[in-house]
């Protein structure tokens, strides 16, 4: 009996952990305002040899990455936009996988009501699968989060993050995925 429990406790029987993603909230300005639209950012960097699927990959039996939010009264998501797909030709499948390389950004476009001076979380959550050439690991949902610093009107905020703020083709993303609805 002895001999059979420990089999069934063999690495076969056991679940690969998920691969940690370094994971930064970005906006566009140090300063925002009530009442009009935030650009901001979700960089995701993978350590050395991993991707992650896209947020369509072509094969529905993979996982594919999200972006889902919780956003306070008053703030709006209006749009996602993920990266464009790169091909990963693998071994074994008939067609490229589409996925993020290892490190990529997701562009968000926060719609600003009637909000309160101050800072102001925006909670979200990204879901992800990270892979390597051979073997795909357990999926990580990680708990992100934005603070929005809402200054007077009189007040301009300073650029942040250009470089990734701009390489965001906003306007050509869509509206955030409906969050699971509870069992």
């Amino acid at each position: 009996m002895a001999a059979w429990l420990l089999a069934a406790a063999t690495p076969a029987g056991a679940q690969v952990r998920g691969i940690q993603a370094e994971i930064h909230a970005l906006v566009e300005r140090d300063g925002v305002h009530a009442g009009t639209d935030v650009r901001a950012a979700l960089r995701v960097s993978l350590p050395d040899g991993f991707h992650t699927q896209s947020d369509t990959p072509r094969d529905p039996t993979l996982i594919p990455t999200v972006l889902r939010f919780e956003p306070p009264p008053g703030v709006e998501v209006v749009e996602v936009v993920y990266p464009p797909a790169s091909d990963l030709i693998q071994e074994g499948q008939a067609e490229p996988l589409a996925v993020f390389e290892q490190t990529f950004a997701i562009g968000v476009l926060f719609r600003l009501g009637g909000v309160g001076e101050g800072p102001l979380d925006v909670p979200g959550r990204l879901r992800y699968q990270a892979c390597d050439d051979r073997l795909c690991y357990a999926p990580v949902t990680a708990d992100v989060s934005w603070t929005l610093d809402v200054v007077p009107a009189s007040v301009s905020g300073t650029p942040q993050h250009e470089d990734v703020i701009a390489a965001i083709p906003y306007g050509t993303g869509a509206p955030p995925e409906a969050p699971p609805a509870p069992a």
